[in-house]
């Protein structure tokens, strides 16, 4: 059987000069497991913050509004284990930092202060809506149940999951961050660094 990891220490920034007009930025911390009880949760809330696309608050803020990258987005990787949370971005070697310093930004106040009702609301809308879009082949199904026995998951988790998105409440995002999401401890490499 395999330990747990250790708790995660400080966070630490790497940069790596790369002859390149373009800087890629990558913050990470390893957060969530796949049977974690704040697995939907931490599910709708990076939706909201850097998993939806151009609806997402880190989308918004760092291209939209400010045009420091042409994409930017959030993954969690959950495992047996604890798996990541994934924030990259790609921008102009010059406003690397610029861009690191606004994403950094909004994840902070998303912690502090969580979504709104209406992004809740989306969200749920669209990870609900697109559902039946992973189980509509038998490869998708497939892979579906390989995940389910893998990870020892409730047979019931594809009839359970669209109602399981549905029951998400903003408390319970905000709570699922403040608590697993520390910034403090993100690991940050920058390749591509500002001179």
């Amino acid at each position: 059987m395999a330990l747990p990891p250790s708790p995660p220490g400080p966070g630490q920034t790497v940069r790596v000069a790369f002859p390149s007009t373009q800087s890629h930025v990558l913050l990470g911390e390893a957060v969530l497991a796949r049977d974690d009880p704040d697995y939907f949760p931490l599910l709708v809330g990076n939706y909201i913050l850097g998993g939806g696309g151009f609806s997402s608050r880190l989308m918004t803020e760092v291209r939209s509004k400010h045009g420091l990258a042409y994409s930017v987005y959030s993954y969690f990787y959950p495992y047996a284990q604890r798996g990541p949370l994934l924030i990259g971005l790609q921008t102009r070697r010059d406003q690397a930092d610029e861009a690191l310093r606004l994403a950094q930004g909004v994840i902070d106040e998303f912690i502090a202060r969580g979504p709104t009702q209406r992004e809740l609301e989306a969200a749920k809308k669209s990870l609900v809506g697109g559902f039946p879009l992973r189980i509509d082949t038998n490869r998708k199904l497939l892979e579906q149940l390989a995940v389910i026995g893998f990870y020892r998951l409730p047979l019931d988790w594809l009839d359970t999951y669209p109602a399981r998105l549905q029951a998400v409440t903003l408390d319970q995002i905000r709570a699922a961050f403040a608590h697993r999401v520390d910034p403090k401890r993100f690991a940050i490499v920058v390749v591509g660094a500002p001179n």
